[in-house]
């Protein structure tokens, strides 16, 4: 079989997510199982989106509007860029490979950190194969290290991912200093921000969003994302803004009729609700500052978050005490495949989730420290 394969399909390995609550439920016996594994939104999506999808299920015979026009316009719209910035996506991983099938020429390179979301290595071995990907270490703070990345650009490196917050550290870089690496790049590479975590910030007066660049024609691409705040992680609406040139190629590598019909009504109806928005993000504030303190009273290393999630060293085996934890009705992610093997990720969760898996977490931790 594996002569039949494309070789660069063979280097990549396959992304693992949280398992599914029902698989657990199954393996287990288990009648209350929580997933805090995905950095979903754990609130329900409000009234006016539930109508929208409800309406738009008496058209799914139909085909999408292939060209996303009203989501693409209202999404130009609420960030004040032109249509023609903007283009949207089943989820920023479409996006992400379209950016590397559209820019990456052969023996060009993708650069980014260590420890960040691991889509960027698989998309860029499926298509340009594993010697086209390059990582830069990471600082002390678990923070992309920009003059690390820098560094490393040379003659080859054409696209260049800042995951800020990163995913899966939580961490942030402050706006002078993207804004100053982003100056000393040259202008015929491509600097791709991916901000799925924005609107979680706990300073957005110091935070890059990359609409400015857009603004400067610089060759800067802003990542966004329905998936998050806006709690439509199962429908993949996302979406990129970026100068009218960069688009346009885009475009070209887009598939046809990409974005659901249930999807893009979904999206429309959720940038109408900045309610839900804000409310998310004032809950996820307060149980990840108290979800934060519990953690640190077991006695565990964790790191300062600027998105929906914690990450916590467990300072036992990971793949035991996960194993426990799943035996126990919790999910939650080890960060093995993100290059942190002796981490794990916790989402927040409402307070009685959170809750849940602290009484658990402490439970295994004692049993396997005895």
């Amino acid at each position: 079989m594996e002569s039949l394969v494309n070789p660069h399909v063979l280097q990549i390995t396959p992304y693992k997510p949280g398992k599914p609550v029902e698989d657990i439920q199954r393996e287990f016996g288990l009648e209350r199982v929580i997933k805090l594994a995905s950095n979903e939104n754990m609130r329900p999506i409000p009234e006016n989106v539930r109508q929208a999808i409800r309406d738009e299920l008496t058209q799914l015979q139909y085909y999408p509007d292939s060209d996303n026009y009203h989501l693409r316009r209202r999404i130009a719209e609420y960030n004040g860029v032109g249509m023609e910035n903007v283009i949207a996506g089943a989820g920023s991983v479409e996006i992400i490979q379209m950016l590397i099938r559209a820019f990456l020429k052969p023996g060009q390179k993708v650069l980014t950190s260590e420890k960040t979301f691991s889509l960027y290595r698989s998309a860029t071995t499926e298509i340009a194969g594993a010697d086209a990907f390059v990582e830069a270490p990471m600082d002390r703070e678990l923070r992309f290290d920009l003059e690390a990345i820098a560094g490393r650009i040379g003659a080859a490196a054409k696209i260049i991912f800042i995951t800020n917050p990163n995913n899966p550290t939580g961490t942030i870089l402050a706006a002078a200093a993207i804004r100053d690496f982003i100056s000393h790049v040259h202008k015929d590479r491509i600097i791709v921000l991916d901000n799925a975590y924005q609107e979680y910030v706990d300073d957005p007066g110091d935070y890059v969003s990359g609409l400015e660049e857009i603004g400067q024609k610089r060759n800067v691409i802003v990542l966004r994302t329905f998936s998050k705040v806006y709690g439509l992680a199962g429908l993949r609406v996302g979406y990129a803004m970026a100068k009218p040139e960069i688009i346009a190629v885009l475009n070209r590598v887009k598939p046809p009729f990409n974005v659901t019909r249930v999807g893009q009504r979904a999206a429309l109806a959720s940038l109408e609700n900045d309610d839900f928005r804000n409310e998310s993000v004032r809950l996820n504030r307060r149980n990840k500052a108290r979800l934060f303190s519990q953690l640190q009273g077991l006695g565990l290393r964790v790191i300062p978050s600027q998105a929906n999630f914690l990450l916590f060293f467990p300072g036992v085996d990971v793949a035991g005490l996960n194993q426990r934890l799943l035996q126990q009705g919790v999910i939650i992610r080890p960060m093995g495949g993100f290059g942190i093997p002796d981490a794990m990720r916790v989402s927040i969760g409402l307070e009685e989730e959170n809750d849940f898996f602290i009484a658990r977490l402490d439970e295994a931790l004692r049993e396997m420290k005895k």
